[in-house]
């Protein structure tokens, strides 16, 4: 018997797209061994599935949205949970999982979708007891783990560096991009948003690490520059609430009316058509294991502009330009020479398919549960 938690917060986040594509792999996939998910109602209700006969679904309140609860849901009430449904793996793509599994005799596979904790800690939200206490939990269930399963190279040098796990024991399995193409039937509009009007965009969580205010400097630069009227629209998880007053505060004190439009925790279905719509994408993140929306911008045809830090070279390869997103003037200078660029020629759309090749979510699927297995 395999369990799996799809557990996560409702926010927008790459953790909310892991877990929704996975649940719809496994929707449409059959199983020789027992499965059990357990998820939130919110999930749900969200993506209306139709879910798999062959899979029993354990639902969860949305109150387990919550980090706090989650955490302690995880660690104090999942282990009897396993043990009475008779568990022998169980799964856990949260970047934590139980800590005394072995002490039941259930094996586990902990998928890491963050090294924030041992690269940027300082930029983690929240108060300092916090994140040690997040680092510390993220540190015991990677120790405490069978397998551990990361989306890229980069991820599994970090653990092996600053966790000192060994090679053998971590396994990088690239996440997938092709349910940009198939995730609504219809890709509504934001009302009152003027999509005719040329702009940028951006599509960030509301943290430091995300380095907005540098982002926004630099646009700043580049507006003084070139006296265009092109204006930046900005798609923010809101995450960190004192982080947000800051650039709220950056952008009315900097920009004119419409020369930066900030949507807040926009739903995903309106996503599509801000990319279609926009001349580039522009992504300043000093840490990422991975990075969704650089690979659906690309998806669109979008030229990207994209830091030159963790995985972000690894995941974009050639098909981004990069900067340095501490120097402020190097992210102005890729901005105006990005500013002519266009790529919906016939030579890159064939060059983009072929890279997107490797992003595929059922390739994902099927390098997990080969993992999972392999415990039993």
């Amino acid at each position: 018997m395999i369990a799996i938690a799809l557990i996560g917060t409702t926010i927008n986040s790459g953790t909310k797209t892991y877990n929704v594509n996975f649940l719809n792999q496994i929707n449409n996939k059959s199983f020789e061994e027992k499965i059990i998910v357990f998820i939130t109602k919110s999930y749900l209700d969200e993506e209306k599935k139709i879910l798999n006969q062959n899979i029993k679904y354990i639902i969860k309140s949305n109150v387990l949205n919550n980090n706090f609860f989650r955490l302690l849901w995880m660690q104090f009430i999942l282990p009897f949970e396993l043990k009475y449904y008779g568990v022998k793996t169980f799964f856990s793509p949260m970047n934590y999982a139980p800590l005394f599994l072995k002490l039941i005799k259930i094996k586990s596979v902990l998928a890491v979708h963050s090294v924030l904790p041992w690269s940027y800690f300082n930029y983690l939200p929240g108060s300092f007891i916090k994140k040690l206490l997040i680092k510390k939990i993220m540190e015991l269930s990677i120790f405490n783990a069978d397998k551990i399963i990361v989306p890229s190279l980069y991820a599994k040098q970090k653990l092996i560096e600053k966790l000192n796990i060994q090679d053998h024991k971590i396994s990088t399995v690239y996440l997938g991009v092709d349910h940009i193409f198939s995730k609504f039937n219809n890709n509504p509009l934001i009302k009152d948003f003027n999509y005719d009007k040329k702009y940028f965009l951006s599509i960030l969580s509301c943290v430091k690490y995300h380095n907005i205010l540098n982002l926004l400097l630099a646009f700043k630069k580049f507006k003084d520059e070139l006296k265009t009227d092109t204006k930046f629209v900005i798609v923010l998880s809101i995450l960190d609430k004192e982080y947000y007053k800051k650039i709220d505060l950056f952008v009315k004190e900097n920009f004119q009316k419409d020369e930066v439009e900030i949507l807040e925790n926009i739903e995903n279905k309106y996503l599509i058509n801000l990319y279609k719509n926009s001349s580039f994408y522009i992504f300043t993140s000093y840490s990422e294991v991975f990075g969704f929306t650089t690979l659906e911008a690309i998806s669109f045809n979008i030229p990207i502009l994209v830091s030159d830090t963790s995985a972000l070279k690894e995941i974009n390869g050639n098909m981004a330009e990069y900067f340095n997103p501490d120097d402020v003037n190097d992210i102005k200078t890729k901005m105006i020479k990005f500013n002519l660029k266009v790529k919906n020629n016939e030579s890159f759309i064939s060059e983009r398919n072929h890279f997107l090749k490797k992003y595929s979510w059922q390739k994902n699927i099927i390098k997990t549960f080969k993992i999972i297995k392999s415990l039993n």
